[in-house]
């Protein structure tokens, strides 16, 4: 069974990404650079480390994430004004354009995946993946545990 949710879970984030790359057609943003979009989005005034602790995610894979949106006019980054080795993080208006364009991507997504299903099935489906995910998280060793929406529960 464990194989076989590995290949169920491998097909499922293959397709996504080709849906979503599908969408953005013409579109400079990588399907990995998407997450760290959204956390600015969604937390005005991150700091670069505030964005590595909260996705768990090492300093220089965000810095690097961080130079790409940057360099692409999705985010600035300005330093510090209290402490200059800090650089916060903001969404630009073509960055807030594109959250709200790959919001609908997203929504798309959603409706065409639970196409056929029961409200009582994606009920299930939905506990399921949350109870995958707890037990994933505590394999990994993660402390606490994350909502769907990726923000820590409060404990």
């Amino acid at each position: 069974m464990g194989q076989s949710l590995e290949r169920w879970f491998f097909v499922l984030h293959r397709q996504r990404l080709a849906f979503i790359r599908e969408r953005l057609k013409g579109d400079r943003l990588e399907p990995r650079m998407i997450p760290f979009l959204f956390h600015v989005h969604r937390s005005h005034g991150f700091s670069q480390e505030d964005l590595s602790a909260e996705m768990g995610l090492d300093k220089t894979t965000v810095a690097h994430a961080v130079k790409d949106l940057v360099h692409l006019g999705f985010l600035t980054r300005t330093r510090d004004s209290k402490d200059r080795r800090c650089n916060r993080l903001a969404v630009t208006e073509s960055g807030r354009t594109l959250c709200e364009s790959l919001q609908h991507v997203f929504d798309e997504w959603n409706t065409g995946l639970c196409e056929g299903f029961s409200a009582e099935e994606l009920a299930a489906g939905e506990d399921f993946l949350r109870r995958l995910a707890g037990n994933a998280e505590r394999l990994a060793g993660d402390v606490g545990s994350r909502d769907w929406s990726g923000q820590r529960d409060q404990e």
